[in-house]
């Protein structure tokens, strides 16, 4: 998995924010215009929200299934936290037993620095200085 941390200093979350009676989690629009920003370069899948953010499967130029995927890190009095994952979809690969000379290595960083780049020229964040 590849991750990048990111800061967004115009959203702040409360740092106790119920997960239960939260009907949405926070990211939901800026994750809805990344999928569309990527919908035909990555054929991408429909948004999802998991556990702790929102996600979606991409397909890579490598024929490869990735997840994408943006959690917020509470914070208090300070700029919003966020994390960017993408991560290579487990699967098999045929041209792996019979030595086609596809990488063995994925696209998860090329992947995921499209998106950081999308998310800091269009919605306001900032790679973290932690």
């Amino acid at each position: 998995m590849t991750t990048a941390d990111l800061e967004n200093p115009v959203i702040r979350f409360d740092p106790e924010l119920d997960l239960e009676t939260t009907a949405e989690l926070p990211g939901k629009d800026i994750m809805h215009d990344l999928l569309r920003q990527f919908e035909d370069d990555a054929k991408g899948s429909r948004l999802i929200q998991d556990s702790h953010g929102w996600c979606f499967y991409v397909r890579g130029d490598d024929g490869r299934k990735y997840l994408v995927e943006l959690s917020y890190v509470a914070t208090k009095d300070a700029a919003s936290e966020w994390v960017l994952s993408c991560l290579r979809c487990s699967g098999l690969r045929f041209w792996g037993w019979i030595g086609s000379p596809r990488s063995a290595v994925g696209e998860e960083s090329s992947l995921l620095t499209k998106r950081v780049e999308y998310l800091i020229s269009h919605h306001g964040f900032r790679e973290a200085t932690n």
